[in-house]
């Protein structure tokens, strides 16, 4: 048995994607083959059995009997018996990874990253790409190192899709970083323990937020870049961009492919010590290191919204050394507040291309009489959110309008070649667009492959009429004074009608059924408003069949007829 793992993109603009992870975890296997975990598992059966012993009417659960002897064990014998890595360190006191959880935020960062290519019209390149190679920073990597660990293993290695069988790997260096001395201990002892030092080098850094060099404030990421430029692993290979960084004062800082973390989650101590509203538990085990994040700036929140913050008013500041910037969030009220601040940061103006959002969810696995059975889904949901500051291409697959009118048909008379129904239509799309009220419109008319899915399939090339706004089309049109700099070449949106017969019978009425399938990309907030205009309006314009039409049609059959008793009928 193996994890499984399903990425789905939001069915509206508003929603986080989903990213599903699934793990197997059958208590009785583990322990028949891991002995510590055996051994607290029997603990946790007898704590169990003496507290209902006590108190007959008590309902107590299994998480109120779990302990942080518990919880290593288990994530010992997962990571083992799943990943085959060895966890030695996980200090007492120390925060202890839920497994699947981590490895849910891995699957989806793979995915983000291999995806460069097809969604930025540029990317860092921090490694070699066309060798797999790719390189990372994770801040606050703990006691265990799990993230670094995690993507080093083979089956997060094996190439773009993680359940495919290509025998070339993909590579990963990493810096990560921490605070806690006694995190940079333990962390730097699991890893080799699984023989990674070369491709994870951990590192202690100072925690200095209130620091700043000219009027840019200094946070975590400043922190870890600050390293990195000393490490030989992460040595700065020349590039074409290296004279503008260097008047930026960014020149001697490495490039990296992604930024990871996971944020402290409490604003205060007494938040941390302060036992669960509902059933009175102790917090998990953590450190102040671990959970608390105070803010300096007085105007800023604290706890992971003023982590996150913070890693943002980096960013502002390296740009193009990261391609994506990411984090794991605990609230969704933080997911939406950080997704606010990202709309005003200058490079990215809420560019939906350059924004992801996700929402995770954990399926329990098991085993039933042999058969192999999902529970859907655990209630423990996490969210994650990435930004980059580099060009997404126009049709990128986050941007995908997928709500409201998406295809609609006309019906044409029949000729004797049905290929005409479809100039027809094609025609008919063409003069809609030009005829735009408050819109210029530019259109071109080409034979193209439907690819709404992302992926090309072969399929056969359709008739295709892309619209963008004029003003985008053209060598001369890079920069728009009432626009952000960094649009998509296409502008704020781009649709594609593809125009092909539904069918090759004709209908009752004698005439052919002709089929527009809209593909429509929007990258910002006035995108989405110019395609809900433009594509509101189009089954009626293009099937002539709404008011302005019948009163045209209406006024056409009457200055037609020669003589008004013929046309009674």
């Amino acid at each position: 048995m193996t994890f499984t793992y399903q990425f789905t993109l939001s069915s509206t603009t508003s929603s986080p994607d989903i990213s599903r992870f699934s793990l197997p975890c059958k208590f009785d296997q583990l322990a028949s083959a891991y002995p510590e975990f055996y051994h607290e598992l029997d603990g946790l059966k007898k704590r169990m059995r003496k507290g209902h012993d006590n108190d007959r009417s008590s309902t107590q659960t299994l998480s109120s009997q779990v302990n942080h002897s518990f919880n290593a064990a288990l994530t010992r014998a997962l990571l083992h018996n799943h990943f085959g890595l060895h966890m030695p360190s996980l200090p007492e006191g120390r925060l202890c990874p839920p497994v699947p959880n981590r490895c849910n935020y891995v699957a989806w960062l793979k995915q983000l990253v291999l995806s460069n290519s097809t969604d930025l019209y540029r990317f860092c390149n921090a490694g070699d790409a066309s060798q797999n190679q790719y390189r990372g920073i994770d801040i606050g990597t703990g006691v265990s190192a799990i993230y670094p660990l995690l993507l080093t293993t083979s089956l997060f290695a094996k190439c773009s899709k993680l359940s495919c069988n290509d025998t070339q790997s993909t590579k990963w260096k990493f810096l990560a970083t921490d605070i806690d001395p006694v995190a940079i201990e333990s962390a730097s002892k699991n890893v080799h323990a699984n023989q990674l030092q070369d491709e994870i080098s951990v590192a202690l850094v100072e925690q200095s937020p209130s620091s700043s060099t000219g009027n840019v404030a200094r946070g975590p990421l400043f922190a870890a870049m600050e390293v990195a430029k000393k490490e030989s692993m992460f040595n700065q290979v020349e590039d074409a961009d290296a004279k503008q960084n260097d008047e930026l004062g960014v020149g001697n800082y490495p490039k990296f492919d992604f930024v990871l973390t996971n944020p402290p989650f409490y604003a205060t101590v007494e938040e941390v010590i302060t036992p669960r509203a509902g059933d009175k538990r102790s917090r998990t085990d953590i450190s102040i290191n671990e959970g608390v994040y105070s803010s300096a700036n007085v105007e800023s929140e604290g706890g992971e919204v003023g982590f996150i913050e913070a890693i943002i008013h980096d960013s502002s500041f390296f740009q193009h050394h990261v391609t994506w910037y990411t984090s794991l969030i605990a609230k969704r009220s933080s997911l939406d507040s950080i997704y606010q601040k990202l709309q005003s940061v200058e490079g990215i103006w809420g560019n939906r291309g350059q924004i992801r959002t996700v929402e995770f969810q954990q399926d329990n696995i098991y085993e039933e009489n042999g058969e192999r059975k999902k529970k859907e889904h655990n209630a423990r949901v996490r969210w994650g959110i990435a930004w980059s500051f580099e060009r997404a291409v126009g049709r990128v697959r986050s941007c995908m309008v997928r709500g409201g009118l998406q295809s609609f048909v006309v019906s044409i008379p029949v000729s004797d070649d049905v290929i005409d129904a479809v100039n027809e239509v094609s025609s008919r799309l063409i003069t809609y667009f030009d005829g735009v009220r408050d819109l210029s419109l530019k259109c071109i008319d080409e034979y193209r492959e439907p690819n709404a899915d992302g992926t090309t399939n072969g399929s056969v090339k359709e008739r295709c009429i892309t619209v963008i706004e004029k003003r985008f089309s053209g060598a001369s049109t890079a920069r728009h004074e009432q626009d952000n700099t960094n649009l998509p070449h296409e502008g704020h949106f781009v649709m594609d009608a593809f125009v092909s017969i539904k069918n090759t019978h004709q209908n009752s009425s004698d005439n052919v059924d002709v089929e527009v399938c809209l593909e429509m990309f929007a990258h910002t907030t006035y995108g989405m408003m110019l395609v809900n205009k433009i594509r509101g309006q189009m089954p009626g314009e293009i099937g002539r069949t709404n008011r302005r039409w019948r009163r045209l049609l209406k006024r056409q059959l009457a200055s037609s007829c020669s003589s008004p008793p013929s046309c009674k009928s």
